[in-house]
């Protein structure tokens, strides 16, 4: 998967959100200030020349699609955090998130559930 910039990111959380649409469609559900239409429809154009997103034409019009799933690009950028900024350790990364996040006891729980959830499935 090719990088992309966080401006292509947040047109492609759009597109993630309403599984398709034309550039407008896009354009609409950005924040303010929005971003000029012809902006939007580069922006959209670069990240399928990377193989992020396709279109559908209907007459003249695009309807564009995400290729890649949220999950798969999460999974994506994650690795490459967990081998570049943390050396390829889960610990390091874990522990990151943990000192460096304000996390509520509710969520070290619900982790600590996960973990022994994987640990008891693991050992079995």
């Amino acid at each position: 998967m090719e990088e992309i910039t966080k401006a292509q990111e947040e047109i492609l959380a759009v597109l993630w959100e309403i599984n398709e649409g034309a550039v407008a469609d896009v354009v609409e559900r950005l924040p303010k200030p929005k971003p000029a239409y012809t902006t939007v429809a580069t922006v959209i154009k670069v990240l399928e020349k990377k193989g992020y997103v396709s279109h559908r034409k209907f007459g003249n019009i695009h309807v564009y699609y995400p290729l890649v799933s949220k999950k798969a690009y999460a999974k994506h950028i994650l690795k490459d955090a967990y081998k570049g900024l943390f050396n390829n350790s889960l610990n390091q990364l874990v522990s990151f998130f943990v000192k460096e996040k304000d996390v509520s006891v509710t969520e070290l729980e619900e982790l600590k559930k996960l973990i022994d959830q994987e640990i008891k499935k693991q050992k079995s």
